[in-house]
């Protein structure tokens, strides 16, 4: 018995995280979205990863707009869209029907409601190509302060805007944050920054610094951690930006991309 007991213990020291793979393996990862116009205003879009669960109730459905699986286009942001969700398997979901205009950026998120933390992923996409709209290469968190703080890298940013040194709601960034802990309507997700025409969650960013490939969010502003609009470990968080000559009010020319929070 004291043998065994030595060798499992020896087993757990060289791998202490061997326990958690299977824990993690039922986490949703988004490999690839691929996009098809339909040329009537609409796409199609096949979503293929890993861990998506078991279909959801009611799924598949027409014109519906279910909490395990979000599509917001940039342009329209934060209101989810309607749309078909045509098949649902553990590895690959297809939807139709969504609303978008050739080159905007689309925001899907997967939740695997098998209630388990860290079941939620997102990626944020153009739906064709599209060379005028910023480049997001890296969003980097931290958690470490009193509020996160982002640094977003990558390139068309623009110059420095007057928000500079300002905590406000205005008028370039969104960040969108998916609860992995508590995946609750309607704050699932929430909102800080940039809503454009759209009503937004009153949680404002402080624009630290900004130059065409670096812009850093030092601070989220005194809203942030009420009504459960938290950043915390495994959320599905994605940062919407747009250039900061930009005059559209968040209807044209953004684009968006998504990670995991570590």
């Amino acid at each position: 018995m004291l043998a065994r007991l030595t060798a499992s213990a020896l087993l757990l020291a060289a791998c202490p995280l061997a326990g958690l793979s299977a824990f993690a393996a039922s986490h949703p990862r988004i490999k690839s979205v691929s996009y098809t116009n339909n040329n009537d205003g609409t796409f199609n879009a096949a979503i293929t990863g890993s861990g998506f669960g078991t279909a959801p109730s009611g799924i598949p459905c027409n014109a519906c707009a279910p909490l395990q699986l979000q599509v917001v286009d940039l342009a329209a942001q934060p209101a989810q869209q309607s749309v078909n969700v045509v098949g649902w398997s553990d590895t690959a979901i297809s939807v139709s029907g969504i609303q978008a205009v050739a080159g905007d950026a689309v925001r899907i998120a997967v939740y695997n409601d098998n209630q388990q933390a860290g079941s939620v992923a997102a990626v944020g996409s153009l739906v064709s190509a599209n060379t005028t709209v910023p480049k997001i290469k890296k969003i980097t968190v931290s958690l470490a302060g009193a509020t996160p703080s982002l640094v977003i890298t990558g390139s068309g940013f623009g110059a420095a805007p007057p928000q500079i040194g300002q905590t406000v709601d205005s008028p370039f960034v969104v960040v969108t944050d998916f609860s992995a802990a508590n995946p609750v309507a309607p704050d699932f997700p929430w909102n800080a920054g940039f809503c454009g025409q759209n009503d937004c969650n009153a949680v404002t960013v402080t624009y630290t610094s900004w130059t065409d490939t670096k812009v850093v969010l030092g601070a989220f502003g005194s809203s942030y951690g009420t009504e459960g609009w938290l950043i915390s470990p495994l959320d599905a968080l994605c940062v919407g930006i747009w250039n900061s000559a930009s005059t559209s009010n968040g209807t044209t020319g953004g684009n968006t991309k998504c990670i995991k929070v570590p």
